[in-house]
């Protein structure tokens, strides 16, 4: 695979990982930590490029799951992204993630690790900025992690970025300034689980747990998940009446919101594949409403 790929990418073999999953979201990503500074330099003057931040979390995620699922969904999310931006003619670069985020609605729970919103601001807008002085144009906050806070912070970083370095910043999975249905709650998306109440599924219920399961199943704690019974909370209208904590979404404490009894590896793997699709979709129509863009192989399907 990784002679197919170098001899795809040509000019550039830094770092290359096969993304494994259905034939149409097969491809490479180009992992930019891996590559030499030449053929960093290399990728920066390629008006193609776009390099894919992941942004994350650390924080509670119920009594089954570890801490690390906003950051591993962030990376999940832009290698499945990847591959249909490439067709698109795009080429896409992969940036460590970021895996602390702004996490104010957890921030009193064991192991939550919360940065201020002026802090992730200001992280995201210096790794963009030093970046873009090396010749980067375009770039994609990568986020999964969906507390207010934390998308506030991403918005006035791309206000930022795109006044004083002139750059293209697209957002893809939880972004601000969106409202439903979105790529990541696309009535598609909720018709592939099993769940009687896929509205309701939002922290750490059947589709987080079924993630985690395709992804890093030996983190599960399975016995646990089996146990819990559903949490059907609206989220959204706790929210926006004010609800700044967990706590005050479910007094109960229980930390999670749906059933993750009703997970399986196969719902996670089908919804990170599903999402990755139509989140590119929308990350080409982000890009295409700025600067012109490189020609077009194929639109992502």
């Amino acid at each position: 695979m990784a002679a197919a790929a170098a001899t795809t990418l040509r000019d550039v073999t830094c770092g290359i990982i096969a993304v494994r999953s259905r034939r149409s979201d097969r491809g490479v990503v180009i992992t930019l930590a891996e590559c030499t500074f030449r053929e960093a330099a290399q990728l920066a003057r390629d008006p193609r490029s776009l390099v894919l931040l992941p942004l994350g979390a650390i924080e509670q995620h119920g009594p089954h799951l570890p801490l690390l699922v906003d950051w591993l969904g962030a990376e999940e999310l832009a290698r499945r992204i990847a591959p249909h931006l490439t067709r698109a003619g795009y080429r896409p670069v992969l940036a460590p993630a970021l895996p602390y985020g702004v996490s104010t609605l957890a921030v009193t729970w064991g192991g939550t690790v919360s940065l201020s919103r002026r802090t992730l601001k200001s992280v995201i807008v210096e790794i963009v900025e030093a970046l873009s002085r090396h010749g980067v144009r375009s770039f994609i906050l990568v986020n999964y992690q969906a507390d207010p806070d934390h998308l506030k912070a991403m918005a006035a970083a791309r206000r930022v970025l795109v006044r004083r370095r002139g750059v293209r910043v697209a957002f893809a999975g939880f972004a601000p300034g969106t409202r439903p249905p979105t790529p990541m709650t696309n009535p598609d998306v909720q018709a592939l689980m099993r769940s009687s109440r896929p509205d309701r599924e939002w922290h750490s219920g059947e589709l987080e747990t079924s993630l985690m399961l395709a992804r890093q199943p030996q983190l599960v704690r399975r016995d646990v998940a089996r146990r819990l019974r559903p949490v059907w909370v609206d989220v959204r209208r706790k929210l926006a009446r004010g609800a700044t904590r967990f706590e005050q979404l479910d007094p109960a404490r229980r930390g999670y919101f749906g059933s993750p009894a009703l997970a399986r590896a196969v719902t996670g793997e089908k919804v990170m594949a599903l999402r990755g699709r139509l989140i590119a979709r929308d990350v080409i129509e982000q890009l295409s409403a700025g600067r012109p863009r490189a020609r077009s192989r194929r639109r992502a399907r």
